[in-house]
């Protein structure tokens, strides 16, 4: 294909009648020119050029069109000369343009033209790569094209791996650093295996997939569908993974970004840990500061994602607009997982939507207690259920369409802020009055719903108190009966404390200081001493700010070089109340049996309240603290 040569296009001026050469650029060689665009019809070299003459003036133009396929520059009447004017390329074929350099629009770092083409592979330039539908089809030989293809852009320092529309079967593959395997789309190509094991392994940073689906067909016993462990940056681009045993194992990772990631019918869709990996090699890592953005969990018959603590940390990890779908077993498993935001996700026709709980080890309650999970803009419609520490877990914006809350032993009470609860949406538990609900047109005091239906005292209202907590409560409390047109309002208030946990010592060879703070050399534990009742090499410290639990016989150390072994575990003491309770304003009462106060059960205070016989009345708890 040929440019045509502008220059004498038009009439110029002063050039009538002139002779018009064109030489191949920088040489005295006349070039080979044409009068057509796909340069077969030879045309003469020197032109002459047409004349015009208009006011006085003459002009010059070609006759016909004339057209080159090099570069090249004008000589007219042998006195003036052009520069040398270049042919845009259109077509490498058949040239080697390995040494070529090209630079950006706007830009002003070339790049070697061979870099750049290299790091887009499509696998089919790698060898026999065939679609089940064809005959001749081979997991086998389709495995060595694509670990060829993967392996050409590993070689340039990552690039991308191009794998065409279809079904194709394979083994395995491992993507390492910088690499992305990419196809036509998710569902448009679908890579299948049927190995017990780990198909898919991330083996360096940034390695990912995009546009393509990884199916396992038969969700084989110990298949995994992605693997990767203590690799950071990992990617998912519209990627379904599907029908394998374990769709996603992650043990540990930083700064992942994925979006739109489907897992689809699997024994456990996504297990995504904080997990040192002891077994195989201890170089696993913890998971935090990931995120996960759009995309579905369908059809999992154990679990969903499990998000968790093992032996790392998993924390501040984000999972948004990612929909739980008709999952049989847990569809969202919280264990030991902190600093958690999940925003306009929903849950729609699972048996159990979320399940939260702390790590089982509970020596490593400093790290793997769920503290900080946030929802919001959500819809839930099956069973919820929450155990252990369950601190600052808050429900924003949503949607409780249907299923049970159960609440069992939880130490912090749960926030529903501005959320609706439908007729069918039940509580249950022996926490339950630790649901509290917020609504912002009302205020910021968090309140509980109970009901009795006799005159026995009930927990309508529960707050637990850490070690050397102090409180100051004041609650309003609205009671109205459901058969009974009776009712009553309270404003109450008085203090409330836990005093510090005690741990005995001995062997001590440097003495402790109150206001330090203690550490456990085994246990990692920490805590301020608030007072020391000391006998030389015995005694007891009282403590407060705990974190973790200290251990028999490790080597306590404060700040100011107090040292001791731990004589036993820690002592917690119960909650108290603190002087009367005070009536902020008289106490309204339709039915004057009925009764509201403090009280203390273990390391809880409570709000308790008294209803009557035969009455059902719902009870309707505000209360506002100040801790120190």
């Amino acid at each position: 294909m040929g440019i045509r040569i502008e220059y004498f296009d038009i009439w110029q001026a002063g050039y009538g009648g002139a002779s018009v050469a064109i030489y191949l650029a920088g040489t005295s060689t006349l070039a080979s020119v044409y009068s057509d665009e796909a340069l077969t019809v030879g045309a003469a070299n020197p032109q002459v050029l047409q004349s015009m003459s208009q006011s006085g003036r003459n002009f010059g133009k070609f006759a016909n069109p004339v057209y080159v396929g090099v570069a090249y520059e004008l000589s007219i009447d042998g006195s003036d000369h052009t520069g040398v004017i270049a042919v845009p390329l259109t077509t490498l074929a058949g040239a080697d343009a390995s040494g070529a350099q090209v630079t950006a629009a706007g830009g002003a770092v070339p790049h070697y033209l061979y870099d750049i083409v290299a790091r887009n592979v499509d696998v089919v330039d790698k060898g026999v790569f065939l679609s089940t539908s064809t005959p001749g089809a081979s997991a086998s030989t389709n495995n060595t094209t694509l670990a060829a293809a993967i392996g050409a852009a590993a070689a340039m320092g990552g690039g991308i791996v191009r794998v065409p529309p279809g079904v194709f079967a394979f083994t395995s593959m491992s993507i390492p650093a910088r690499t992305l395997v990419k196809g036509g789309g998710r569902d448009v190509t679908t890579l299948q295996s049927q190995l017990a094991d780990k198909v898919v392994t991330y083996s360096g940073d940034a390695a990912g997939l995009s546009d393509i689906t990884i199916d396992g067909v038969i969700l084989g016993a110990n298949s995994i569908g992605v693997f990767s462990k203590a690799k950071n940056e990992t990617r998912f681009n519209d990627v379904c993974l599907k029908r394998f045993e374990t769709n996603l194992s992650v043990q540990g990772a930083h700064r992942s970004d994925w979006k739109d990631l489907y897992l689809d019918n699997a024994i456990i869709g996504a297990l995504l840990k904080g997990d040192i990996a002891s077994s195989s090699g201890n170089d696993g890592d913890e998971f935090k500061f990931n995120e996960w953005s759009g995309g579905r969990v369908t059809n999992c018959t154990s679990i969903g994602v499990w998000l968790g603590y093992v032996d790392q940390k998993c924390w501040h990890n984000s999972i948004n607009d990612v929909g739980f779908e008709r999952n049989t077993g847990v569809a969202m498993k919280i264990t030991g997982a902190r600093w958690t935001d999940m925003d306009g996700s929903w849950w729609n026709q699972n048996i159990n939507d979320i399940s939260i709980s702390d790590g089982a080890d509970t020596t490593l309650i400093a790290d793997n207690t769920v503290i900080g999970f946030h929802v919001s803009d959500f819809t839930t419609s099956g069973a919820l259920n929450f155990d252990g520490t369950c601190q600052d877990v808050v429900f924003e914006r949503g949607e409780f369409a249907s299923g049970a809350l159960t609440l069992t032993s939880i130490k912090n009470t749960i926030i529903a802020k501005d959320c609706t609860e439908s007729g069918t949406f039940s509580i249950a538990g022996n926490s339950a009055s630790h649901w509290m609900r917020v609504r912002t047109s009302l205020g910021d005091w968090p309140n509980s719903t109970g009901v009795t239906t006799d005159a026995t005292a009930t927990e309508a209202w529960a707050y637990s108190l850490a070690p050397g907590e102090r409180v100051f409560l004041e609650a309003k409390v609205v009671a109205n009966g459901r058969n009974v047109v009776d009712y009553a309002v309270y404003h109450i208030a008085q203090g409330a404390h836990r005093p510090g946990s005690t741990l005995a010592f001995d062997n001590q060879t440097v003495n402790f200081t109150a206001g330090s703070i203690v550490t456990g050399s085994l246990s990692g534990a920490t805590a301020r001493i608030t007072a020391i009742a000391d006998a030389g090499a015995t005694g007891t410290l009282t403590l407060r700010d705990i974190i973790g639990e200290f251990v028999n016989d490790e080597t306590l150390i404060d700040e100011t070089g107090g040292t001791a072994l731990a004589n036993g575990v820690m002592a917690h003491q119960n909650a108290a109340l603190l002087g009367a309770i005070t009536s902020v304003s008289a106490a309204v009462e339709s039915d004057a049996a009925w009764a509201c106060i403090f009280t203390v059960t273990a390391d809880q205070v409570c709000v308790t309240v008294t209803g009557a016989a035969a009455k059902t009345i719902e009870w309707s708890p505000a209360v506002q603290i100040t801790s120190g």
